[in-house]
């Protein structure tokens, strides 16, 4: 006869159960910690940058609210499409009031460094008034807009005060993100001299049309009363260089004329059609290098540009 559990005392029966108890939970998965999404990270990050206090007690009039890529249309409608190509992650939204001010307040998360500035250059103009405040800030008639790592932030106030309001929750919102990166690296390794102030620009896909152009990094200059470009795309390695500019070659050839342009370097092409107008091309390792309405005295910027990324 088999003794009941109980049988040894007190101190028996409990170490039984332990063991029972042991055995049981030895095929259940230990509860690990819910790991957060990246969306859900991305949120948490953005929350913290607009919480309470900010700057002129501004409180806000509810709580943020987000839109994706899916269904950011809902927010900004057509106007949308340009931030869903440069790769927008998601974009927080939050009202809010400062005595005789209102403040609107949109922070993007473009995922990175590289396709915030993007977005912010094809917003912005040389003719707005630049400010030190990010990387790179500008006002204009009631709005704010800066860029800072992967973030593009863009304000808008109205009201009494609504001014002095945007550039000091502009400055708050600053410091929270933190560190300050200068503007993509590449734009240090090209001409300087008659480089157009805040020209740069960054397109991530289909640059003047071509698939095969993308990324480009872009800068214009000044040449007298004329304007050059300066496109720079990268490739994924030499090779893939020489299949691009291949292809160029080949566009031109269909659309107009190309033939080689020895005086500029080896392998550098001159091209030109009825709706492109004339381009000078040539590789440097990874890269293609296209000088866009070339006149006369801008074909050194070809020369410079590829001293530069060598």
């Amino acid at each position: 006869m088999v003794a009941p559990l109980w049988a040894g005392g007190l101190p028996t029966m409990l170490g039984a159960l332990s063991s029972l108890l042991i055995l049981a939970l030895a095929g259940i998965p230990a509860f690990a910690a819910k790991i957060p999404t990246e969306e859900e990270a991305s949120r948490a990050e953005m929350l913290k940058l607009v919480a309470e206090p900010l700057p002129g007690s501004a409180i806000a009039k509810g709580p943020a609210s987000f839109y994706g890529p899916d269904n950011l249309y809902q927010y900004m409608d057509g106007a949308a499409d340009i931030f869903v190509l440069y790769g927008v992650r998601q974009m927080l939204h939050l009202d809010a009031r400062a005595k005789t001010a209102d403040i609107s307040v949109d922070v993007f998360d473009m995922g990175s460094a590289e396709t915030a500035f993007g977005m912010y250059a094809a917003e912005r103009s040389p003719e707005f008034r630049f400010m030190t405040i990010g990387t790179e800030g500008y006002k204009y008639e009631g709005m704010l807009n800066f860029l800072q790592g992967r973030y593009y932030v863009k304000l808008l106030g109205f009201g009494d005060g609504a001014d002095a309001l945007l550039e000091d929750v502009a400055a708050e919102l600053s410091t929270r993100i933190g560190a300050r990166p200068g503007l993509p690296a590449l734009f240090s390794k090209l001409p300087t001299g008659n480089r157009k102030p805040h020209s740069e620009q960054y397109i991530p896909a289909d640059p003047l049309g071509h698939a095969f152009l993308g990324p480009a990094y872009i800068v214009a200059y000044a040449l007298g009363d004329q304007e050059s470009k300066l496109l720079v795309t990268v490739a994924s390695d030499d090779a893939d260089a020489q299949r691009r500019i291949q292809k160029l070659e080949e566009h031109f050839a269909k659309t107009g004329k190309c033939e080689t342009a020895p005086e500029l370097g080896a392998g550098a092409v001159r091209a030109s059609n009825s709706f492109e107008g004339t381009v000078v091309a040539q590789t440097k390792g990874r890269y293609l290098i296209l000088l866009l309405n070339p006149v006369q005295g801008s074909e050194q910027l070809l020369k410079n540009a590829a001293s530069g990324l060598g």
